[in-house]
């Protein structure tokens, strides 16, 4: 199992300097598109003056995605952390049964779903708004991001644990996860050996993940 090492900067420094050093470097490749360090970062901007101007997004605040691994949820995730608020990954079926039946569960200031996904009734039920991913950046938005310098380690992942209990995860966290290796994805983006040693992993070292 390879051993964790602290990352020289954070992942906003680093997909920042990414875009600006090796543009047109590919970051994502999945059969959705290809999306290069520079527009990569041009969607987490644009992600971040959304949430914030339009969706009215701000720090504490829980932000939920339901889907199958899209490379967009990444975008969400790096944008929600520039908010201060936190994601809360429903990649899987039992996850989403999970939540649902929490006892105390926490509110939702909104929920986000892949495209192809129908979430059904259950998006309206645990979060007052829903809305598809593509949303997110898929027309230009008038508003403008005000980011302060991200504090890496503040809570930005809630991810269920096996007996039902959230577990708030900081970016600082999540990249000191270790199991596993490689920078191919396949199916769920946020799981613990996925989310830390695949997906963080590459786009702090400026390489390209592939969805398989």
């Amino acid at each position: 199992m390879p051993s964790s090492r602290p990352m020289p900067e954070s992942l906003f420094q680093a997909l920042a300097r990414h875009a600006r050093l090796q543009p047109d470097a590919i970051a994502c490749a999945s059969r959705f598109r290809l999306a290069s360090y520079r527009k990569l970062w041009s969607r987490v901007e644009r992600a971040t003056a959304r949430l914030q101007g339009e969706w009215r997004i701000r720090p504490g605040d829980i932000v939920a995605y339901q889907g199958r691994g899209h490379p967009d949820a990444i975008v969400l995730f790096v944008a929600l952390a520039r908010c201060g608020a936190v994601l809360l990954p429903l990649e899987h079926p039992a996850s989403r049964a999970a939540f649902a039946g929490l006892a105390e569960r926490p509110g939702l200031a909104l929920a986000l779903f892949d495209d192809e996904l129908d979430p059904g009734p259950d998006a309206s039920r645990i979060a007052p708004a829903a809305f598809p991913l593509s949303t997110l950046i898929g027309q230009p938005c008038p508003y403008r991001a005000t980011v302060a310098p991200p504090d890496t380690a503040a809570c930005s992942l809630l991810r269920l644990a096996g007996d039902g209990s959230l577990r708030p995860l900081s970016l600082d966290q999540l990249g000191e996860e270790t199991a596993g290796e490689g920078r191919e994805v396949h199916g769920a983006l946020f799981d613990a050996n996925v989310f830390g040693p695949v997906v963080l992993s590459a786009l702090h070292a400026g390489d390209t993940l592939t969805w398989r």
